[in-house]
């Protein structure tokens, strides 16, 4: 079987998540496995997957090239139609939050959701939402009792500066494809960035809530740091939803996410007090 590939095999040539792989059969972009006899595998081409990993390379090195092709930024309605159609690319139609109720958030929160953009191509690859929320919203998804679909926009809160908030991650999510890892790694960065722009603007977050409903989330929130909290629920639409806590506070924590948010806040306070001291002075 030397000219095919397993389907782990192949994932780990594609470098993608295996969810995306099965998405790319469906499409038709890799070609459906073949059972030969005495395995239960199904096999896959290695000059199919081959030259896709080859496309992925390219594609790759082009983005690489030109890194102010993609760009986070507030989403148009276009840019919120895009998103849709992504997140019907993994979820459950009846999950699906329409860019009329998206839109609404911002009267609410103007800055509740961000979009990645490529701007040669002008299309969205990707988008997270995440916003401080109504107290009892944020209990009531953490303890598994609603999930988001019954988060309506009056449930949003805006940043206020000078006043520790807590954050709930409504979603996040790459263009599935041969690239998806990096628009989500490009995704992640670029939410950092911006929790850092908050943080400038004085306002502080002190813990990030999140519910994961896949395998790929759960890895994703563990690889990020983020701690799971007690409480499983099987629902009608997820195969479970698991809450995590990335607590930006915690000062003996290994994540690299939480170090870095801590090293800007503690820069941003020496700041604040050169500034003072300064300024007592020259009185």
């Amino acid at each position: 079987m030397e000219n095919y590939y397993t389907a782990a095999e192949a994932i780990r040539k594609l470098n993608i998540p295996r969810s995306t792989f099965y998405h790319l059969i469906k499409q038709g972009e890799i070609p459906e496995g073949t059972i030969v006899p005495l395995r239960k595998q199904a096999l896959y081409p290695k000059r199919e997957i081959d030259k896709l990993a080859d496309e992925r390379m390219r594609i790759l090195a082009e983005l690489e090239q030109a890194p102010e092709r993609l760009t986070f930024l507030l989403p148009s309605r276009d840019d919120l139609v895009q998103l849709v159609d992504i997140d019907r690319m993994v979820f459950q139609e009846e999950t699906l939050i329409e860019p009329e109720e998206q839109m609404a958030r911002f009267a609410y929160n103007p800055e509740a959701i961000h979009v990645l953009k490529d701007k040669l191509t002008n299309a969205a690859v990707g988008g997270v939402t995440i916003s401080p929320l109504k107290e009892k919203v944020l209990e009531k998804l953490i303890r598994l009792e609603i999930d988001e679909t019954q988060v309506k926009p009056e449930d949003y809160r805006p940043y206020i500066p000078g006043r520790p908030q807590d954050c709930y991650v409504i979603g996040i999510i790459a263009r599935p494809g041969l690239t998806e890892k990096y628009y989500a790694s490009r995704l992640l960065h670029a939410a950092l960035n911006y929790l850092i722009e908050l943080l400038e603007r004085g306002v502080v977050i002190r813990c990030i809530y999140t519910v994961a409903t896949t395998e790929d989330g759960d890895k994703l929130a563990q690889a990020l740091g983020f701690i799971r909290l007690p409480g499983e629920w099987r629902g009608k639409y997820e195969d479970f939803r698991h809450p995590y806590i990335l607590d930006l506070e915690a000062t003996q924590s290994k994540s690299k996410l939480i170090n870095s948010y801590m090293r800007q806040k503690a820069n941003r306070e020496r700041r604040r007090k050169r500034y003072e001291r300064q300024a007592k002075s020259k009185k």
